[in-house]
């Protein structure tokens, strides 16, 4: 795992040392694996730990929605910010599976929701018949999923609107920095542009951070969840895109999941 120690850098962004520290946050990388998997288990896609005496969650226009991703944070260890126990669900409507706009940006849960179980059920009192759920073959996951974290430390990203502050100026303006006349901003782009499936750490924006220019959507500091097409791991959303959940650091460590922040993008 990386640290403030060991942070390594490309040899071309070495001076920039000082400036990437103070940026530094850790992540949880999130590698996805084809197998079958139990209903308390992390996963993408899949079944869902759904209590007799719950519900499951349906859309705007009535329809259930589809579980995109389960995490159980008793299967390995997360950024501080995050809980050490619980799970959390993010489930989607199938509106947002063919998605008509290069960007979706929603606030409220009617096409999307979030819950989180603090505790767990014994196998006994959860649902394991989904029949009801229609097959989609627009989920941006092809087939249900495993995952495994991998603790991280990044620098800010390339597209997240704080990386002008630590560099104290746009990486445009910094023009070529080494011999082989590439410039700044293409070493960092190609090295930190943040475009993993993840949770916590810095996003990665297609065209640029939603959040720059809005003080409101800069209240959700912290990245709960992102997922990136990527055509090994079977996961595409629209053209090339990601989705992406955001979350106030202080309601995270509260566990209050009412108010997230869901961006969408693709080319």
């Amino acid at each position: 795992m990386k640290t403030l120690e060991n942070f390594d850098l490309p040899q071309q962004l070495e001076g920039f040392r000082e400036n990437l520290i103070p940026s530094l946050k850790p992540s949880s990388l999130i590698i996805p694996y084809n197998t079958t998997t139990s209903l308390t288990a992390s996963k993408f896609a899949g079944y869902p730990y759904l209590p007799k005496n719950q519900l499951h969650p349906k859309d705007s226009d009535g329809n259930y929605m589809y579980l995109l991703a389960q995490i159980n944070f008793s299967e390995s260890t997360f950024p501080a910010t995050f809980p050490n126990q619980g799970l959390l669900q993010i489930f989607i409507s199938k509106n947002l599976c063919t998605p008509e706009h290069q960007v979706v940006e929603l606030l409220w849960q009617q096409d999307y929701k979030i819950r989180y179980y603090s505790t767990l059920l014994p196998e006994s009192d959860l649902i394991h018949d989904f029949s009801y759920l229609e097959t989609l073959n627009t989920f941006p996951i092809e087939n249900e999923k495993g995952i495994l974290f991998i603790p991280n430390v990044e620098p800010v990203s390339a597209t997240d609107y704080r990386v002008e502050r630590y560099f104290k100026k746009p990486l445009s303006q910094y023009g070529i920095i080494n011999d082989d006349e590439r410039t700044l901003e293409d070493i960092y782009f190609e090295r930190y542009l943040g475009a993993d499936h993840k949770i916590g750490g810095y996003p990665y924006f297609i065209e640029s951070d939603s959040r720059e220019n809005s003080e409101f959507l800069q209240s959700y500091d912290t990245l709960l969840l992102q997922i990136v097409t990527n055509d090994e791991h079977g996961i595409n959303y629209g053209d090339t895109g990601v989705l992406k959940f955001f979350i106030n650091q202080e309601k995270l460590m509260n566990l209050d999941f009412s108010n997230i922040y869901f961006h969408a993008e693709q080319y």
